[in-house]
């Protein structure tokens, strides 16, 4: 049947709902519209609302969430911030490193399409800003997660509920609670007249450093040492420049040796052949080590989840008989837990003794 009668009234009656759908979308709650346009509004440990998927399957991070997220599902991810040595690459996925490549651009994000943006990274005005303006130029929306330390356990929980992986996220608490929450309150009771004083080398010359309260060297408080560097620290950034004589008045028990992004780089070498290094205790008692770098450095740069393994390893390299770790288990259940990779035994140890 072909009337115009009855064609103009189905046509208006259309409208008609139409018009009352939208009415009652917009009466809703948010909430309640987010169910009705298949979405779901979601908080930000920054307290900024906003409304993402049903589903999430795409998400875009940035350099330090990378880490987390590839730990989280390794799936979720579109892209790549690292570029990443044949040493390095080896413990991580074949489509992970197949991703593009990024340097963060809204352009860049736009090509990729996710349906949300990871910014793992301090929480304060600025990034909050940043994470307002981002989110307006590319019109996807940003959750910001915090990237201190203590707070992990909530970012895991979080995260695991937001992108339905609770299991996992929940497996790596689990390795917070047995191998990192145990080394913090032993570290609490070792008596200051006992703490041994640690310098963390950076730079080509290893005459870079971080002091007590950077986020570059708070392993060394944390696993109960002392930061020898009695320095004010230059920027969040970090590296700041001392001068040999200074090093060799502070004199410390042990030099940690940065090494880089994932990468090794030649400091360790030039330490290893300067005459002036030599005259360090440190030196004369063979406690200038390597920090392990694979896939990424263990105690910083990045300053991410990779440090979780770095609390362990550095509470075992200062004291072994106030933890007793077993740290070639300690770094096989990390490898396993978080890179998805099954280490053997020689890789465990060729990876603690780079």
């Amino acid at each position: 049947m072909n009337h115009p009668g009855i064609k103009k009234a189905l046509q208006a009656a259309t409208a008609s709902l139409l018009t009352i759908g939208l009415l009652l979308i917009i009466s809703c709650t948010p909430s309640e519209q987010a169910h009705l346009t298949g979405t779901r509004s979601v908080t930000d440990m920054a307290g900024r609302t906003m409304h993402i998927p049903e589903q999430v399957t795409k998400v875009y991070v940035n350099r330090p969430g990378s880490i987390l997220l590839y730990a989280i599902d390794p799936k979720l991810i579109v892209n790549r911030s690292f570029r990443f040595t044949p040493e390095a690459a080896r413990f991580l996925s074949d489509d992970y490193l197949s991703l593009p490549y990024t340097e963060g651009s809204a352009e860049e994000i736009l090509n990729l399409d996710p349906d949300m943006i990871l910014t793992f990274f301090d929480i304060n005005p600025n990034s909050i800003d940043q994470a307002d303006k981002l989110a307006e130029q590319t019109g996807v929306p940003v959750y910001l997660a915090s990237l201190e330390l203590e707070d992990y356990p909530e970012v895991f929980r979080r995260l695991g509920t937001l992108l339905g992986r609770e299991e996992q996220t929940d497996a790596m608490q689990q390795f917070i609670d047995t191998h990192v929450t145990p080394v913090l309150e032993k570290a609490n009771d070792i008596p200051a007249s006992e703490k041994i004083s640690v310098y963390y080398a950076e730079g080509d010359r290893g005459l870079h450093t971080d002091p007590a309260g950077s986020i570059h060297s708070r392993l060394i408080d944390m696993a109960g040492g002392i930061n020898a560097a009695n320095i004010d620290a230059i920027s969040r950034k970090g590296m700041s420049e001392i001068s040999m004589e200074q090093l060799l008045v502070w004199d410390p028990d042990l030099v940690l040796v940065w090494a880089g992004l994932g990468k090794i780089t030649p400091t360790m070498k030039h330490i290893q052949n300067d005459p002036l290094w030599a005259r360090l205790k440190a030196s004369k008692n063979d406690r200038i080590l390597q920090i392990p770098y694979l896939p990424y450095g263990w105690f910083d740069r990045p300053a991410s989840i990779n440090r979780l393994l770095g609390i362990p390893w550095l509470a075992d390299l200062l004291y072994p008989d106030v933890y007793d770790i077993d740290i070639e288990a300690v770094v096989a259940e990390y490898f396993r837990v978080f890179y998805h990779y099954e280490l053997t035994p020689e890789e465990t140890r060729t990876l603690l003794h780079p």
